[in-house]
């Protein structure tokens, strides 16, 4: 099936702190594993036929990851600094695959698509970090190393509780491209690449109540990244009377008026579908973690302060507690919910 447009990643400032949502869409169901990763722990990316050195570190920050094993062998979507309030989110990019190959060993240690998330906020604090790392080749991606046993273009975001962002993508030539701090960066959706959804919006009023009359109700990543563009631009979340459930409510309303994606739904570009399987919502300032199950409408919820003292890695799949009907994540060793993945 083609997948260059699924997923949505979209932080906006609020009157409680910088909010983070994202969704998680594809043809067929997918999971979500909440596993703690505690500072200290040791970890190592594997071995690559096109990179000569593999990252080995050892986590600096408490991180939480959320995992995918239904379609995607465990690779951390996003994942989370619980001390320091950055988080990195990773998305399919189909336009950047014919790039892989392209993509050079710098020598430095290489770190695996799939780890990347983990691998960020485990070893850095917040986006300016993360820039300077990558700028100084501190580390590098392993573009071309794969991903879920097969070679996938994918991007990046990276985003802290000061309202930084941070977009990595793959261009032509194997040339990686950092996009920083740029208004449009509060959205992050999939192909075409940054400069091409760029052209589209710039031919959008987006001030003007009646352009929302004129956008499309096509589920393609263009089309979606549009429309939350428009939707927040014209949103206001500063309201300081509000709380922090009635802005958690408003920011979710927004979110999935512009880009959920039903299922059954096809796109007409290429005769397929996404639907949004899973979706999450948080807040680096409350520590609050919402994870909702599409399929079901169940929700689950995480509070990130009871993680930040762990000293063992833990897990919870989340997909399996909503429809339990938990309302809070409950916590195991890491082999016992994962034993059936």
């Amino acid at each position: 099936m083609a997948t260059a447009n699924a997923c949505t990643t979209w932080v906006t400032d609020t009157s409680h702190g910088v909010t983070v949502t994202r969704s998680v869409d594809w043809g067929t169901p997918l999971g979500g594993i909440a596993h703690l990763v505690p500072k200290g722990s040791q970890l190592t990316s594997p071995e690559f036929t096109q990179y000569a050195q593999s990252a080995k570190w050892t986590s600096r920050y408490q991180v939480m990851n959320i995992e995918e094993y239904e379609s995607f062998h465990g690779a951390a979507v996003s994942a989370i600094n619980l001390d320091t309030g950055m988080s990195a989110n990773g998305q399919y990019m189909e336009d950047s695959q014919p790039f892989l190959k392209q993509h050079q060993d710098s020598g430095a240690p290489a770190v695996a698509l799939a780890q990347l998330t983990s691998y960020i906020t485990g070893n850095y604090a917040n986006v300016a970090e993360v820039k300077q790392a990558l700028e100084q080749g501190e580390f590098q991606i392993a573009w071309a190393g794969g991903l879920a046993g097969g070679e996938h273009g994918v991007h990046f975001s990276v985003q802290d509780k000061d309202n930084n962002t941070l977009l990595i993508q793959l261009d032509e030539g194997g040339e990686q491209k950092l996009y920083h701090n740029q208004d449009d960066l509060r959205s992050m959706v999939n192909a075409p690449l940054q400069q091409y959804h760029r052209e589209y919006v710039a031919g959008l009023e987006m001030d003007k109540p009646e352009t929302l009359t004129k956008m499309s109700a096509h589920i393609s990543s263009k089309e979606r990244n549009a429309r939350l563009l428009f939707l927040s631009n014209n949103a206001k979340l500063d309201n300081s009377e509000a709380s922090w459930a009635q802005t958690e409510g408003k920011v979710l309303g927004l979110f999935d008026r512009a880009v959920l994606v039903p299922q059954d739904i096809i796109d007409p570009d290429n005769g397929d579908t996404y639907a949004t399987w899973v979706s999450y919502v948080y807040n680096f300032e409350q520590a609050s973690f919402k994870f909702r199950n599409h399929d079901t409408y169940n929700d689950v919820r995480i509070d990130l302060n009871e993680l930040k003292d762990a000293q063992q890695p833990l897990c919870a799949d989340l997909v399996e507690q909503s429809n339990a009907g938990y309302q809070y994540a409950q916590w195991s060793s890491c082999e016992l919910e994962l034993a059936t993945h």
